[in-house]
């Protein structure tokens, strides 16, 4: 969603109005590489990969996360893949239209770039018709939003539906996501962020009872399109969910510390004080790995 000239880093590395993906993870690009070299035959196994194996393969490797935790998945009924999780969200858009759902400010900015008239919900004017699109982690809070136990007593008081947007929680810490209130009827994960797959979006998207929609549609017909669900599932075999997160946690909080950067709990990011805002530091972490 960024556009390349709009994709600014500070003297430190930090990117700045963007997060910057880790696709350039030094052994995120070697496998990129054997993926299409077929290196050792082994790309070829994937080419049998089954909707079902991929999704299985990415709850197992989801529930085996050591720094987060999930509770009440089991409970969602349908699953389907996804082709990460915008088209999660498109489909939302697809079935509400973008006027009768309810974002709030400081999450995902693509909602604005739809229309430059969006408008915001705030916490305290939700309402019962209009479902609402709930990140976790929140983006500009790099945690789960700072009223995300309220919202979700207000929206289970008043009977609206919440959908989770949780592209960034596999690569967070110290969150723990419970699933249980029933007016959370869905949520989607992708790979894009744990294993930098944004040149390959490819994720799970779960809803508490059955829909058909088009996501149910191409996943009946398997219209989303195998390469990515076969570098997806490549991707799970060698990589653990919760590996950006065991290799460089460490190296962030000694960054934020040096830099004078408030810590948050996803790898993604942190908060500037000098900036502002919160700033991007893979490109950062990348570096000082290789």
């Amino acid at each position: 969603m960024i556009n390349k000239k709009e994709r600014l880093y500070d003297n430190n590395g930090f990117s700045l109005n963007w997060v910057a993906p880790f696709s350039q993870d030094r052994e995120f690009l070697q496998s990129r590489i054997d993926f299409f070299r077929n290196t050792s035959n082994k790309t070829m196994t994937y080419i049998t990969s089954e909707y079902e194996d991929f999704i299985k393969k990415f709850e197992g490797s989801l529930a085996a996360h050591k720094y987060i935790n999930i509770k009440g998945l089991e409970r969602f009924e349908q699953k389907d893949v996804i082709i990460g999780c915008q088209h999660f969200i498109d489909q939302l858009i697809m079935t509400h239209g973008l006027c009768n759902l309810q974002v709030l400010k400081g999450g995902y900015t693509y909602y604005e770039k739809l229309d430059a008239n969006f408008k915001y919900a705030q916490v305290d004017q939700l309402v019962a018709d209009k479902p609402l699109i709930l990140e976790y982690p929140f983006p500009s809070e790099g945690d789960r939003h700072p009223k995300f136990e309220d919202i979700i007593n207000r929206a289970t008081e008043i009977g609206m539906d919440v959908y989770l947007d949780c592209a960034w929680l596999p690569v967070g810490w110290e969150l723990d996501l419970d699933l249980g209130a029933e007016c959370i009827k869905g949520l989607a994960i992708s790979l894009s962020k744990p294993y930098g797959l944004h040149w390959s979006r490819v994720g799970v998207r779960w809803t508490k009872s059955k829909v058909h929609d088009t996501i149910s549609i191409e996943n009946k017909y398997r219209m989303v399109s195998y390469p990515n669900v076969m570098v997806g599932k490549y991707y799970l075999d060698r990589f653990p969910m919760d590996y950006l997160v065991s290799k460089y946690k460490n190296d962030y909080t000694r960054m934020c510390h040096t830099h004078g950067l408030e810590p948050r709990k996803t790898i993604m990011s942190a908060y500037s004080k000098t900036e502002g805002c919160m700033v991007g530091l893979a490109n950062a972490l990348v570096k000082k790995d290789v």
